[in-house]
């Protein structure tokens, strides 16, 4: 029969067969004192366990408010606050097949810096502070028991914390990253969470105080899906950064996407692609998670790179099996296959990890790495681009993407262009000298055509600036020669076709299906000897710097110089501006903020000085007067309205 602890100053002790399993007084022992509660045979006690380094393994339990309880539905043993009405706030997560997970409850806390983690079960996996390269520290998910210590999700991978800061869950329910300089990120808030699992499928999890799961990593994912998760409708995978490496997981240029038609496709979206890849040139989306209505212009990316087609049937969510570790697309309200993508596995597959990952590079891999061998990589099983070189916008703005291989993007830059990270040619280039070819001034003489041949500059029909009908080689070139707003043509011998492309230049590649093709490039003449001081109309870097730095601007000055060089900065900002959000692009810096109007002038020019009609650029007399702010700047007109 069940005894009852009661009145008891101290821990009791006794010789107990059975007891109930709600302990209604304060319970203590005091860390030091040898006390413990020992089991009637003695082989057992509970109480504080001295550890070597004098410290203790503590359970305090607080005036008549917490129960020990051993379930007998499932086998779980709860501490938990009953005389509230709370929810577990520990429990051993015994689940009917005998399964164990560690866990965090409420209150404790993992912080950066002190190699604290949680495991899984059977130490596949971890969660926690995953340190980068820079000091920094990414809140995540990743592989544990192989070296490479290879990272599968993260909720802060835009936002890496410092050392110090802290993942809690509080008594709130709020599961948030508490960062050492006083800032807060919130992964979930919820009112009944009560604890933390880390689950040997690499899934971290938050549970209620039924065990019921109330939150899962697994339907946030970041870049990469696991045997057992589901992609479905409307969710995304997005690359890790350009040149990623240990030290960089923020957001990159691509994405997967499973779209409400039902279709599975990887584009480069940061060239605004659409949701629905139809024949039309602009879209009106109602965004699920905020309700936002968008109406945007997506004719300058065109379509997806990579597709399923699989739309038009129906639900359709991307499925990475655990039993099989294939991966494939299924109509939901058939239950059908819609679209296999894994025919061959390596097996048993127990005796190897696998992830399906969309990586820096634009591919979408499904890769496996074999756990019993020290020395063992990451094999690709399956990949949706077998081409590296047909990934949009793979070598980024004025980028030339060839393959030695066949297997390998290699990123140059085109002639007249300088990349503009040398450690990471694929970020994309800026011209070495930007001029103005439609100026009154300007002639032949000072720019020469450059030809790159079994080469194509594909970007679809949207960035076409003409296209001539049975024409040759040498015609094609004198289009680009006569054009002031031309700056490069690809002439195709296989249907005698000259293709005027509009600015930027993006998608520019060498590959097999380029043989019969010929790109025609217009590059100004550099001049060495050229004294800035004698330019009355410049866009040049040079005057536009020296412009800077006569207001003594040097913390606006990195931003100009950016957008200066950057196209896509341009359109970044532009689209910044007209959406009144400019401001948030720079929350973080006090410094800008605290001469924000200044910062936004700033910006404003920057776009002007760059746009890529050169008959809108303002003078140089103009220029200043804006920079002093003796003439109103106004908002540039839009990027597409620039291009087409």
């Amino acid at each position: 029969m069940p005894i009852q602890l009661s009145g008891c100053s101290e821990f009791c002790f006794g010789h107990f067969h059975s007891f109930s399993p709600y302990f209604a007084q304060a319970l203590g022992i005091t860390a030091g004192s040898d006390s413990s509660w020992k089991s009637p045979s003695g082989d057992f006690a509970f109480g504080f366990y001295p550890l070597v380094t004098n410290l203790y393994l503590v359970v305090d339990y607080y005036t008549g408010q917490y129960q020990l309880e051993i379930q007998q539905l499932d086998g779980n043993i709860l501490l938990s606050a009953f005389r509230f009405s709370g929810p577990a706030y520990w429990f051993s997560a015994t689940d009917n097949n005998g399964n164990i997970s560690p866990n965090t409850s409420i209150n404790s806390g993992i912080t950066a810096g002190s190699n604290d983690s949680l495991l899984s079960l059977n130490g596949d996996f971890a969660f926690g502070f995953y340190a980068l390269q820079n000091g920094l520290y990414l809140v995540g998910v990743w592989f544990d028991g192989i070296p490479e210590k290879t990272l599968v999700w993260s909720a802060n991978r835009d936002s890496p914390a410092e050392q110090g800061s802290k993942i809690k869950l509080t008594i709130a329910g709020d599961f948030i990253i508490a960062y050492a300089n006083g800032s807060i990120l919130q992964i979930y808030s919820g009112y009944d969470t009560s604890l933390g699992t880390m689950q040997n499928d690499g899934n971290f999890v938050l549970r209620d105080g039924s065990s019921r799961i109330v939150w899962q990593s697994f339907d946030s994912p970041t870049n990469t899906l696991l045997p057992g998760q589901v992609l479905v409708q409307s969710q995304k995978l997005y690359s890790n950064a350009k040149g990623s490496s240990n030290s960089n997981y923020s957001t990159g240029d691509f994405m997967l996407e499973m779209q409400f038609d039902g279709n599975l496709v990887l584009s480069a979206y940061h060239f605004a692609d659409p949701v629905d890849y139809s024949t039309g040139q602009y879209e009106l989306e109602i965004q699920q998670l905020d309700g936002n209505i968008l109406l945007s212009a997506f004719r300058f990316s065109g379509p997806a790179y990579w597709f399923s087609a699989t739309d038009n049937n129906g639900n359709v969510s991307l499925v990475f099996s655990k039993t099989t570790a294939f991966m494939y697309a299924i109509f939901v309200e058939k239950n059908s296959m819609a679209y296999k993508m894994t025919s061959k596995v390596p097996t048993p597959i127990e005796d190897y990890y696998h992830k399906a990952t969309i990586n820096d590079k634009g591919n979408f891999q499904q890769l496996s790495f074999f756990k019993r061998n020290g020395s063992s990589k990451w094999d690709v099983v399956w990949e949706a681009i077998t081409k590296p070189c047909t990934v949009d916008n793979i070598c980024g703005v004025y980028g030339f993407c060839s393959t030695p291989d066949g297997k390998i993007a290699n990123c140059t830059c085109l002639p007249g262009y300088s990349p503009l990270d040398p450690n990471t040619p694929s970020k994309g280039c800026y011209p070495n000298v930007v001029m103005d070819f439609c100026a009154p001034n300007s002639s032949a003489s000072n720019f020469t055509i450059q030809t790159l041949n079994d080469a194509d500059n594909p970007n679809h029909e949207f960035a076409d600036l003409a296209r001539i009908q049975q024409t040759d080689a040498d015609n094609c070139k004198k289009e680009v020669m006569d054009d002031c707003f031309c700056v490069a043509a690809v002439f195709n011998s296989g249907n005698n076709v000259c293709y005027k492309k509009r600015m930027p230049l993006v998608n520019s590649r060498s590959n097999p299906t380029t043989n019969n093709m010929v790109v025609f490039i217009k590059v100004p003449v550099e001049n060495h000897d050229f004294d800035p001081k004698d330019k009355k109309e410049s866009s040049s870097c040079a005057v536009l710097l020296a412009s800077f730095l006569s207001c003594s601007i040097f913390a606006v000055l990195f931003v100009a110089i950016a957008i200066y060089h950057h196209p896509l900065a341009q359109h970044w900002v532009l689209s910044c501006v007209r959406a009144a959000n400019l401001e948030a692009t720079v929350i973080n810096d006090s410094e800008l903020l605290s001469d924000y109007k200044r910062f936004e002038r700033m910006a404003l020019v920057g776009v002007w000085c760059t746009c890529s009609n050169p008959t809108l650029r303002p003078s140089m007399k103009k220029v200043v007067q804006m920079l002093e702010g003796t003439v109103e700047v106004d908002v540039p007109p839009l990027f597409d309205a620039q291009m087409f």
